[in-house]
């Protein structure tokens, strides 16, 4: 799953987008990495993601392919991204970047983390 999400590495932008051929929004991200798992059926809304029933994880027990929730332009999460270890996590921003990978611990995103999933047990 992780694999799968680096080989999107670069890929455009495009909000609804949930392939490497049309491009890809934060959750369509997650919908296609985690496709590879088979009796996972995730939602397809960062929202929608926070909510499923999977343990949350503390900032200091991160492993590759847990899940993060930021909370960036509205009162509840509104971004996902791919934990993939070292600190760094893969996603797609927004409208103008590509797919690419960030830091936790840089100042913006811990500004606007809310919490962490573990929706599988093993990346």
């Amino acid at each position: 799953m992780i694999d799968r999400a680096m080989n999107a590495l670069g890929t455009p932008y495009r909000w609804g987008g949930s392939s490497p051929r049309h491009g890809f929004d934060c959750s369509g991200l997650v919908q296609y990495a985690f496709k590879t798992q088979d009796d996972l059926e995730l939602p397809r809304t960062s929202r929608a993601l926070s909510r499923v029933d999977a343990p949350s994880v503390k900032r200091s027990e991160l492993q590759p392919g847990d899940l993060l929730f930021f909370r960036i332009r509205s009162r509840s999460v509104d971004h996902v991204a791919i934990y993939i270890g070292e600190g760094r996590f893969i996603h797609a921003p927004r409208r103008g970047t590509t797919v690419r990978i960030d830091r936790l611990n840089d100042a913006y995103w811990q500004r606007h983390f809310q919490l962490a999933k573990r929706v599988v047990s093993e990346a």
